[in-house]
């Protein structure tokens, strides 16, 4: 028993390493910077480093959102499935999509309004568009109700 005891704290600190290294991997494959994903995580910076050097570990509601944010398996950032696996899956369209929201929530408090308003008429744009994709009929009648000619 307290040879299990003294393995213990190595295991945890080895845990607390590599979900630490996995964090800063999942980040970086998504081009944002320490502090950007800090704010995002609505932490400090400091923390948000201590937490990619291996020194801490999130409560557990925080890795929640941290894997919610990052788009990764909670497997993946605690090292359950094999790294083989990982490297050969390819960036999906989704991905990119995700990487494309998670660099612009930061970014939205701190438009101005008609900045703001673009980017939001923008996506409503892009919302639209993919609705007509996946529902045509519906893309119909939003097009007529808005008097769209095109329709």
């Amino acid at each position: 028993m307290d040879e299990e005891r003294e393995k213990d704290p190595e295991r945890v600190r080895s845990l607390k390493k590599l979900l630490g290294a996995n964090i800063r991997k999942a980040r970086r494959r998504l081009g944002t910077t320490q502090e950007q994903m800090a704010e995002l995580l609505r932490m400090s910076p400091e923390v948000y480093g201590r937490l990619e050097r291996g020194l801490i570990f999130p409560r557990m509601e925080r890795f929640v959102d941290i894997c919610e944010k990052l788009g990764e398996s909670p497997d993946r950032l605690l090292g359950f499935t094999a790294p083989e696996a990982l490297a050969a899956k390819p960036a999906t369209r989704q991905d990119e999509w995700l990487s494309v929201m998670q660099r612009l929530t930061p970014v939205m408090p701190r438009l101005t309004s008609p900045q703001s308003m673009a980017v939001r008429r923008h996506v409503l744009g892009l919302h639209r568009l993919l609705t007509t994709f996946i529902h045509p009929a519906e893309g119909r009648a939003a097009r007529s109700r808005k008097g769209d000619p095109t329709s």
